[in-house]
């Protein structure tokens, strides 16, 4: 802490002379303590100056050190993990190469394979097999299938009661004048119509001509017809053979009989034969649609 001192120059005589010796010892005195108080050294202030300013630098020189072996220690460790982190890659890369020659070589031996195997019938078979997956797993399948177990419920339920009722003289499954079997009901007509008569007589009674689906039924038919000749739901008016409940013509069994349908032109009534009929329990037979024979109406058993 530096000292401020009066200057020597700036003490002056009193103009007054003062007699007394207390004043010229106080004078004496005060001249004497200025002269013997020490002065700060200019050298000792610069050598302190530059004591601070070189511990000033080697702090900083210290710190500038410490802080650039930290960054150097960073980006060796960043260095190190990129490095790991391509030679990951490059890992993946060559197994990801290799996986797709082993996969390219597989398909090449199924394709080889299936040219073989005669790819084309094999694909024609499993798309079929396919439609008939999904046409068993639609909703309308499903939902007939639901309906088909409803029934069978309710004609149990009903020919419980029928038994316990002990009356025998009627079906218990169908309308009265109706014959059931499986899961549907049929009417046997006891008069002749033409086949476009029969079909909306049968539409009157909430039921269709008869579409045969099978040869157990197509055989319980020919027993209740007794050898008649009667009109079924089948008919090629339009050119081709369809059922009239929309069941595929294609995928049910036939019964014609032998050379049949022929389409005769030589019955006298004008056009071909467009109506197919079960004939004297040979089989099945096309005749002229304006023909009068009895018939048979199908409806599902209620």
């Amino acid at each position: 802490m530096s000292v401020l001192y009066k200057d020597e120059q700036l003490i002056q005589e009193d103009p007054t002379p003062n007699k007394s010796p207390m004043g010229i010892y106080s004078t004496y005195q005060g001249v004497t303590m200025n002269r013997w108080i020490p002065q700060p050294s200019s050298g000792l202030i610069c050598s302190l100056s530059a004591l601070c300013t070189g511990l000033l630098l080697i702090a900083i020189i210290l710190i500038i050190t410490i802080t650039r072996q930290g960054v150097d220690q960073t980006e060796q460790n960043m260095e190190v993990k990129l490095r790991n982190l391509s030679l990951g890659v490059d890992t993946q890369v060559k197994k990801l190469s290799q996986d797709v020659s082993r996969m390219t070589e597989k398909l090449t031996n199924t394709e080889t394979f299936i040219k073989d195997m005669r790819a084309a019938s094999l694909i024609t078979k499993i798309s079929g097999m396919e439609a008939s997956v999904n046409r068993i797993l639609s909703d309308d399948v499903t939902g007939s299938i639901s309906n088909d177990i409803q029934r069978i419920l309710g004609a149990v339920a009903r020919l419980t009661e029928e038994i316990r009722k002990g009356n025998s003289s009627a079906d218990p499954l169908c309308e009265f004048g109706w014959r059931h079997f499986g899961l549907s009901c049929y009417y046997f007509s006891q008069r002749g119509r033409s086949w476009e008569s029969a079909k909306k007589d049968c539409e009157t009674k909430k039921a269709h001509l008869v579409v045969i689906n099978g040869e157990e039924e197509n055989t319980f038919l020919y027993d209740f017809t007794q050898s008649r000749t009667t009109w079924i739901g089948l008919t090629d008016v339009d050119g081709s053979w369809k059922w009239l409940d929309g069941t595929s013509y294609d995928v049910t069994p036939k019964f014609w009989q032998s050379d049949q349908p022929d389409n005769w032109y030589g019955h006298g009534l004008g056009g071909g034969e467009d109506c197919a009929q079960l004939k004297n329990s040979n089989g099945w037979n096309d005749d002229h649609c304006s023909r009068i024979f009895s018939y048979i109406c199908e409806k599902k058993m209620p």
